[in-house]
């Protein structure tokens, strides 16, 4: 096995994390909108945002390509369960914040669905590139936060 392939999804795991975790603490802080977007995250909004958050994680680490994991369909059924929970909550009071995050969902949604079916015909998870898709969007997500909190 290859060391160098192993630790490249635990250091975005890592990166993917951290800036879950920024984006916790600056959410509560947001703009003009501050009472509306704190409100959002209180309510629930920042028990999705952490879920999401650990399931791009959980993403990258199943897109490794050696080995089988008898675990990964079980992963990926329960990073839909989490789409669909934060699909439901209610939407963001930034539209702009609002339409990262649903892209983020639909792509993290697509990307969880292949890897259910993927899995359970023998293949790795997900593709690498692929759930950079998917970080991509939450990391645009993330950038919205801290731009809202940057304005006040």
């Amino acid at each position: 096995m290859n060391p160098s392939v192993r630790v490249r999804p635990a250091v975005r795991g890592v990166l993917v994390s951290a800036g879950a975790a920024l984006l916790l603490t600056t959410l509560a802080s947001c703009s003009d909108d501050k009472e509306t977007l704190e409100s959002w995250s209180e309510k629930g909004g920042q028990k999705h945002m952490t879920a999401i958050g650990k399931d791009v994680t959980t993403l990258i680490q199943v897109s490794d390509p050696i080995g089988s994991d008898p675990t990964v369909a079980s992963q990926c059924s329960q990073v839909l369960d989490d789409v669909k929970a934060a699909t439901a909550y209610g939407e963001l009071p930034d539209d702009i914040a609002q339409t990262h995050w649903k892209e983020a969902l639909d792509r993290l949604d697509t990307a969880a669905s292949r890897c259910v079916r993927n899995a359970k015909a023998g293949k790795a998870g997900t593709s690498l590139t692929e759930v950079m898709d998917v970080q991509s969007s939450f990391h645009g997500f993330a950038q919205r936060i801290e731009d809202l909190r940057s304005q006040s």
